[in-house]
C-alpha cells in the first residue's frame, strides 16, 4: 500500500483537481478496478463507524460508516465501498450496495462464522476502501481503519427451561424447577434444542414451559405472564407449533396432550421458537411370558435395556436358551403381566403375523383375532428377541455362539484381533487385556463381519448394536478384565488395579503386588517362596484368582478360580512373568534366582 507524505499529499490534492487537463493523466491510466496495492491515503479522507449496531431492530439495509466528503476532489464520486474484515485467520471482504449501505444477511454471516449466534455486542476491525471515480477511471483509496461494534441478530434463550404442570402441580413445578429439559451443554445459540420427556396423566396433561426468569416471577410475584405457551391457542392439541411469552399471547396458551399415553416428549427449538410433542406408549418394562419359563403372572423373563430414556431409545432385548422343541411364548408389560394374574390374557402382545416368523410386528392380544404367541423351533443354543416399542416391530435372532469373541482396538493401532473366552456356548464371554484408546467387539478374527459397536452407557459399560454404532469409549490406558454379554448385548470392564502373588510363605495373609509390563504384556515381579504352594489373585481379592490347572506345576495351563496352588521344588526367591488373557492361554514362567 503506498503511504503518501505530507508534502507528496498536498502535490496530489492539486493534481485531483487537475486530473482532466493534460497537465496530469496518470489518474486516467488507472485501471478501473484498481487493487489493494495501488491504494492511495487522501489527507482528511478518513472514514468514521456510525456507531453500535444491533441486527435485531436494524432494517435489511445498513450503514456502518461515513467518509468525509470534504476531503475529496471535485468532480470525483465515490463507489465500491468495501471493508476488509480479519476473521480468524481469514479476510472477509464486505462490499456496500450503491447506496453505501451493508446487507444485513451478509454482516450477519461474518458475525456468527467470527463468534457465533449469541446476541452480544462484538467488536471487529475493518479496513475501509473505496474508489473515487471520475470520467470513468478510479482510483482505489485507502480510508483508514474502523472498529465496528455489532450484535447479531437472535432470540433471547436462556440456558436453562423447565416443564411447568403435567403430571406435578403447576405453582409447586414452577418454585422447584422439577421438570427440568435436557440440553447437549453446548452455547444455547450454537445449540438451541432442550427435550424433555414427562409421564402422561391419566386424563389429558396439560402444561406450560419456563426458563429461570418466568418460574422465579411465578414464585416471587404469582406472576404467571412470563411462561411460554403455544400460539396457536389455549388447550390447543397440535403436536407441532410455534410458542411465546404469554404476555404476548391473546389467552394462556396452555399446551394439552389428550389422555391415552403413558409417556410424553417435549422438544423445543428456541432459535426459531418452535416445539414439537411426541405421545409414546412405551413402558419401563417388558417381561417374556412363556417359552423356557412359565405361562403365569411372573416377572422373572424381564427384557433389558439401555441407560438412555425408553423414547430415545425404545428397543428392549430377552435372550433365551432353546429346548430342542417348539418353544411358545408371548410378552407383556407390568400391566399385562398383572392382568395375566388376574386371568386376563388380552392385554399381552402377540405378533400380527405367522407364530414362526422371525420378524415382523405385534400389538395387544385385544387387536388381534387370536392370541398369536410367538414360536420358534428351539433348535439354537440361544434366541435373542428384540422388540422395537415405538415402531412395534420385533426380530428373532437363533444364536449359536462361538467358543471365542474378539476386542481389537486403539491399543494395537486397530491391529491385533484378542480373544475372549466363552466356553458355555451362552454368549458371555471373558477375557483380559491391556487397553489404550476407543475399541469395539467382533465374533470374527479375520473379519469385520456382524461387529458389535457402542450405544450408550459410560467408559466402563455400555450396551451394544450389531453394526451402525461408534466406537466403544476409551476407558483410559490400563489392564482390564473385558466381560462381553453378546447375548443381550452389553459389556463392562474392571480395571485390574494390580495382581499379586500370596500363599504359605506369608500365611496366605499378605500380598506380594506384581507390576505390568506394556512392552511383554505381562505381570512382573519376585517373592520368596516356599514348597507348600501360592497363588495369584486381582486387586487383593479372592474374587478372581490363577491357579495351576489340575495340578501345581501346570504353569503353562493356569485357571481361573478353584485351580490347584502353584507349587515349586525348593525354597527361594523367585521370578514371576504372569501372562493372563483368557481362559487355556493363562500362564507364567518361574525363574529361581
Amino acid at each position: 500500500m503506498k503511504k503518501i507524505s505530507y508534502i507528496m499529499s498536498v502535490v496530489l490534492a492539486g493534481l485531483f483537481f487537475t486530473a482532466c487537463t493534460e497537465d496530469y493523466t496518470d489518474w486516467a491510466a488507472q485501471p478501473a478496478q484498481p487493487t489493494g496495492e495501488d491504494a492511495v491515503s487522501i489527507p482528511g479522507y478518513t472514514a468514521s463507524a456510525t456507531g453500535a449496531v444491533d441486527l435485531n431492530t436494524a432494517g435489511d439495509a445498513i450503514s456502518l460508516l461515513a467518509l468525509s466528503q470534504s476531503a475529496l476532489p471535485e468532480g470525483f464520486t465515490i463507489q465500491n465501498i468495501r471493508l476488509e474484515i480479519p476473521v480468524g485467520e481469514e479476510t472477509v471482504t464486505l462490499t456496500a450496495d450503491e447506496n453505501g449501505t451493508f446487507s444485513k444477511s451478509e454482516i450477519q454471516a461474518i458475525i456468527e462464522k467470527a463468534y457465533g449466534k449469541r446476541p452480544v455486542n462484538r467488536v471487529f476491525d475493518a479496513h475501509v476502501y473505496c474508489n473515487a471515480v471520475k470520467n470513468g477511471q478510479a482510483v482505489l483509496i485507502d480510508a483508514g481503519t474502523i472498529k465496528l461494534n455489532l450484535t447479531p441478530e437472535a432470540p433471547q434463550i436462556s440456558e436453562n427451561y423447565y416443564l411447568v404442570g403435567g403430571p406435578q402441580d403447576w405453582g409447586e413445578s414452577a418454585k422447584n424447577k422439577s421438570q427440568k429439559f435436557s440440553h447437549s451443554g453446548k452455547d444455547v445459540y450454537e445449540d438451541p434444542i432442550f427435550t424433555i420427556v414427562i409421564n402422561a396423566n391419566e386424563g389429558d396433561t396439560w402444561f406450560a414451559i419456563g426458563d429461570d426468569e418466568a418460574c422465579e416471577a411465578i414464585a416471587n410475584d404469582n406472576d404467571w405472564s412470563k411462561l411460554f405457551g403455544t400460539t396457536k391457542g389455549n388447550g390447543n392439541t397440535d403436536l407441532t407449533g410455534t410458542l411465546d411469552r404469554r404476555y404476548n399471547l391473546n389467552d394462556d396458551g396452555s399446551f394439552c396432550v389428550p389422555a391415552g399415553n403413558k409417556l410424553i416428549k417435549v422438544t423445543i427449538d428456541m432459535m426459531d421458537y418452535a416445539y414439537t410433542i411426541e405421545p409414546v406408549n412405551i413402558s419401563e418394562n417388558y417381561y417374556l411370558i412363556g417359552g423356557p419359563g412359565d405361562w403365569n403372572d411372573s416377572k422373572a423373563q424381564k427384557f433389558s435395556h439401555s441407560d438412555k430414556s425408553v423414547v430415545d431409545d425404545p428397543v428392549f432385548t430377552y435372550v433365551f436358551a432353546g429346548n430342542g422343541g417348539d418353544m411358545w411364548f408371548a410378552f407383556g408389560d407390568d400391566e399385562a403381566i398383572e392382568a395375566v394374574g388376574q386371568g386376563t390374557w388380552n392385554k399381552l402382545f402377540g405378533t400380527k403375523g405367522d407364530s414362526k416368523d422371525l420378524s415382523g410386528s405385534f400389538d395387544r392380544r385385544y387387536n388381534l383375532d387370536g392370541d398369536h404367541s410367538f414360536c420358534v423351533d428351539g433348535l439354537a443354543k440361544f434366541y435373542r428377541f428384540q422388540v422395537n416399542m415405538a415402531e412395534m416391530t420385533y426380530t428373532i435372532t437363533p444364536l449359536n455362539f462361538a467358543e471365542y469373541f474378539y476386542e481389537i482396538g486403539g491399543e494395537s493401532g486397530w491391529g491385533t484381533s484378542h480373544p475372549l473366552f466363552g466356553g458355555a456356548g451362552d454368549g458371555k464371554y471373558l477375557g483380559y487385556y491391556y487397553l489404550n484408546g476407543e475399541f469395539k467387539f467382533k465374533p470374527n478374527a479375520d473379519n469385520w463381519n456382524d461387529d458389535l459397536e457402542y450405544v450408550s452407557g459410560d467408559n466402563m459399560s455400555g450396551s451394544l448394536t450389531d453394526g451402525g454404532g461408534p466406537n466403544c469409549p476409551d476407558p483410559g490406558a490400563g489392564f482390564y478384565q473385558i466381560n462381553l454379554d453378546a447375548g443381550n448385548l452389553s459389556y463392562s470392564l474392571t480395571k485390574v488395579e494390580t495382581i499379586s502373588v500370596i500363599g504359605d510363605f506369608n500365611g496366605w495373609g499378605g500380598d506380594v503386588d506384581l507390576t505390568y509390563n506394556v512392552e511383554e504384556g505381562c505381570w512382573e515381579g519376585s517373592a520368596e517362596v516356599n514348597t507348600n504352594g501360592f497363588k495369584f489373585r486381582m486387586n487383593h481379592d479372592w474374587s478372581i484368582s490363577w491357579g495351576g490347572n489340575g495340578n501345581g506345576k501346570a504353569y503353562d495351563d493356569l485357571t481361573q478360580n478353584n485351580g490347584a496352588n502353584i507349587i515349586v521344588d525348593e525354597a527361594g526367591t523367585y521370578t514371576f512373568k504372569l501372562y493372563i488373557s483368557y481362559e487355556g492361554s493363562n500362564r507364567v514362567v518361574i525363574t529361581k534366582q
